[in-house]
C-alpha cells in the first residue's frame, strides 16, 4: 500500500502488515525532513507501526544537518515504538559522517533490503 505524504515530492512510503518503507531520494531538505516526520509519527500511531525502514540507496549527498535531522525522526519513531532500519548508505556517506563526528547511536543499518530480517532478529536478541 502506497501512502501519500502530504504530497510532497522526493520522499514515498509504503506500508506491508506492521512495517512502513520510506524511501528518500534526490535532496534532502528541511522542509522534506520536517513534512516526513509529521506524516510519518501519524502514520505510526494510526497503524501501528512496529518497524521503519529507510532507503538512503537514491541519495546521493547526505551532510551532517539532514543526517542530524534524519537521527532525531528515528527517536521521535522509537519514543514511539518503532524500530528503525537504514539501508543505502554509500561509502562516501559513511566517510564523510563519521570524519564529521556524527552520531550514529541509535542507528541500525542493513547491507540491503534483503538484509533487514537478519538485522531485526539481531535487535531483538533472537
Amino acid at each position: 500500500m502506497s501512502i501519500n505524504m502530504s504530497g510532497h515530492s522526493g520522499v514515498s512510503m509504503s506500508r506491508m502488515n506492521d512495517r512502513l518503507s520510506v524511501i528518500l531520494q534526490g535532496d534532502v531538505a528541511p522542509e522534506m525532513l520536517s513534512v516526513l516526520s509529521t506524516d510519518m509519527l501519524e502514520y505510526i500511531q494510526i497503524n501501528r507501526i512496529t518497524l521503519v525502514i529507510f532507503d538512503i540507496s537514491a541519495i546521493a549527498i547526505l551532510d551532517l544537518t539532514e543526517f542530524n535531522a534524519l537521527h532525531r525522526i528515528v527517536l521521535m519513531a522509537k519514543l514511539m515504538g518503532a524500530q528503525t532500519i537504514f539501508t543505502g548508505f554509500n561509502s562516501g556517506m559513511v566517510a564523510f559522517l563519521i570524519s564529521a563526528g556524527a552520531d550514529i547511536s541509535g542507528i541500525n543499518t542493513a547491507s540491503g533490503l534483503d538484509d533487514i530480517d537478519r538485522v531485526l532478529s539481531s535487535l531483538k536478541g533472537d
